[in-house]
């Protein structure tokens, strides 16, 4: 198979139209995809989160960062009870860039997904490799009749980039996407919608399920990719030889301030994402040279509290040798059942929970080569919820 082109030239795959501007908002319609069309926008979100008081400064250098992580992920550690002091009211509007897709042909139910990306990806983790490829599930989206809005998630991408430790964290990315679900009931582009399904990975899914905790069934069915509810994660954070990021990739993310981190090298990428040999090495590469970074705002306060009020159908989707949520091995038992269907307990008064592991596939699960059954699997049940 040809190389596929680095992520960050992905959205340029799709020639764009004539700009225009609405409801002030930024909006470039891209030409045709497959099986539909998509809109790039960048909406104003304004949202109020209870954010966590983290009494820690941006690392002054790389050994303050290493020694601050060694710290932090110790067995006997203690630093998160240190740092965190209380909460306080985050209330504030911030710039997400989003790519709303239509489909050509509208499934009866009228569904559009709401897709939530991961540490270390942006938007371009749904449509990777560009119009055609088997990895784009965007277009797996649209091809089931699905519209479905992609997003740089805060900090990320096209997206606002804010203080890293006091606004960028999980409190506030879930309010961004409760309003972003709002932002879909309300119809945007003159379209409207009777189904909404969320969609998440890793991150993006411990996003979805705090959404869910906060609201309830404001979606009717969520999907969680590249997670489970087993506490392997503060490990594998561990093992990601945490780098300032402008220090790493001077000229991609030289401009983001020291509280903005990724992992230094391809051999922490493959270790932690991927399972050799389902994978093509291009897009192992790839994913190396347009690696996004994480805050120490996220790190410090990610977490999965149950979701007591929701309701609805949920499908978790993830890799068997997933090392970040499974320590490598998703089919190990935990109190006599597996780690997929263990993540059921956060979930106590839903009644459809499904799983599916596919084999052989790592924690970046749309970046393996099995993706395209991972995608049928994924369409195949929210058309029969």
């Amino acid at each position: 198979m040809a190389p596929l082109k680095a992520l960050s030239t992905l959205v340029s795959l799709i020639a764009l139209g004539t700009q225009a501007v609405q409801a002030g908002l930024a909006q470039r319609e891209a030409n045709t995809v497959l099986h539909g069309k998509c809109i790039e926008s960048v909406i104003p979100v304004s949202i109020t989160a209870n954010n966590s008081i983290l009494k820690i400064d941006p690392p002054a250098n790389q050994q303050v960062l290493t020694d601050f992580v060694v710290r932090w992920t110790s067995e006997t550690s203690n630093v998160t009870q240190e740092v965190v002091q209380g909460t306080f009211v985050n209330k504030a509007t911030y710039n997400i860039y989003t790519l709303l897709c239509i489909p050509t042909k509208q499934d009866a139910q009228k569904t559009v997904e709401l897709a939530i990306h991961g540490i270390g990806f942006d938007h371009t983790y749904w449509n990777l490799g560009g119009s055609g490829s088997k990895y784009n599930y965007v277009e797996a989206a649209l091809k089931a009749g699905h519209a479905i809005l992609i997003y740089d998630r805060l900090g990320i991408g096209k997206s606002q980039k804010p203080n890293g430790i006091k606004e960028v964290q999980l409190p506030t990315e879930v309010e961004i996407a409760a309003q972003l679900v709002k932002h879909l009931k309300a119809g945007p582009q003159g379209q409207s919608w009777k189904r909404f399904v969320g969609v998440g990975h890793s991150f993006g899914s411990a996003t979805l399920v705090n959404v869910a905790r906060v609201y309830g069934n404001i979606l009717d069915a969520t999907v969680l990719t590249g997670f489970t509810s087993h506490d392997s994660a503060l490990k594998a954070i561990s093992t990601f030889t945490w780098t300032i990021a402008s220090q790493d990739d001077p000229k991609r993310l030289g401009s983001l301030p020291p509280e903005y981190l990724v992992w230094n090298s391809i051999i922490n990428n493959q270790q932690n994402f991927f399972t050799f040999p389902n994978y093509d090495p291009a897009v192992l590469q790839a994913s190396e040279d347009n690696k996004w970074s994480a805050t120490l705002g996220e790190l410090l306060t990610q977490g999965t509290p149950p979701a007591p009020q929701y309701t609805n159908p949920v499908f978790v989707v993830t890799g068997d040798k997933d090392y970040i949520f499974c320590g490598g091995n998703c089919f190990q038992k935990v109190n006599g059942t597996d780690l997929l269907v263990g993540t059921k307990e956060l979930f106590p008064s839903v009644k459809k929970f499904s799983t599916y592991s596919p084999a052989k596939t790592g924690h970046g699960v749309n970046a393996h080569l099995s993706a395209p059954q991972t995608y049928v699997q994924i369409q195949n049940w929210i058309a029969d919820i």
